[in-house]
C-alpha cells in the first residue's frame, strides 16, 4: 500500500512539516522567556521595587550638582529633596550626601539620587572641571554607570533642571543610592 505522506518521486520535499513548526514554538519560547527576564534584571530605574539593585548609566555634565534639584516635604530616612516646595529651601537644608535630585538615565527614565557628585569618581571630575573654570556651556558631557539600590518611590514632586529654571511636576520615580560609580 502506497505510504500517502510520502512526496513524489524526486521533489524533495519533506514528509511533514511538524518538526519545523516545532522549532520555531521552541524558539519563540526560548525568546520570550529571555524577554521577560532582560525587562526584570534591566528595568531597574523606574520600574524597580525597594530592595533592587541595578547597574544604570547616567549622562552628566559637571554643573548639574548644582543646577539640579527637587522640591517635596516628603524624606526618606536621612534623604530629602533640597526643597520643601519649589523654591522654598528646608529650614535646615540636607547635606550634600542626603541631598535629592532627580536624573535621567540613558534610556530616559527619571530617578531620584541622594548625593550622586558625592560618590568618589564624579567628585573627582567635579573638582578637576571647577579648577578650569570652564562656563557652563562648554563643559563636556560624560556618562557615569553605577550600581542603584532602589529604596523607595518619590511620588507628586517638582523637579529643576537649571538653577534658575522654572519647577516641573513629576508623577513619580524610583528613589536610588548610588554606589561604585565609574565615568565612561
Amino acid at each position: 500500500m502506497p505510504d500517502n505522506d510520502a512526496p513524489p518521486e524526486g521533489t524533495g520535499q519533506p514528509l511533514s512539516r511538524r518538526p519545523a513548526w516545532i522549532i520555531l514554538a521552541v524558539i519563540a519560547v526560548i525568546a520570550l522567556a529571555v524577554w521577560s527576564f532582560r525587562g526584570k534584571s534591566s528595568g531597574g530605574g523606574a520600574g524597580a521595587g525597594p530592595g533592587a539593585v541595578d547597574g544604570t548609566a547616567i549622562n552628566l555634565v559637571t554643573s548639574d550638582r548644582d543646577d539640579l534639584a527637587c522640591a517635596s516635604d516628603k524624606s526618606f530616612g536621612k534623604y530629602r529633596c533640597e526643597f520643601k516646595a519649589p523654591g522654598v529651601p528646608w529650614p535646615n537644608p540636607p547635606a550634600p550626601a542626603d541631598r535629592l535630585a532627580g536624573y535621567y538615565t540613558m534610556d530616559q527614565k527619571l530617578m531620584v539620587i541622594p548625593g550622586l557628585f558625592e560618590q568618589p569618581a564624579l567628585a573627582a571630575r567635579y573638582t578637576q572641571e571647577q579648577a578650569r573654570n570652564l562656563p557652563r556651556d562648554q563643559r563636556p558631557r560624560f556618562s557615569a554607570s553605577c550600581q542603584f539600590k532602589t529604596i523607595d518611590h518619590l511620588k507628586d514632586f517638582q523637579t529643576r533642571w537649571l538653577k534658575t529654571g522654572e519647577w516641573g511636576h513629576q508623577d513619580e520615580a524610583p528613589v536610588a543610592v548610588a554606589s561604585d560609580c565609574k565615568l565612561q
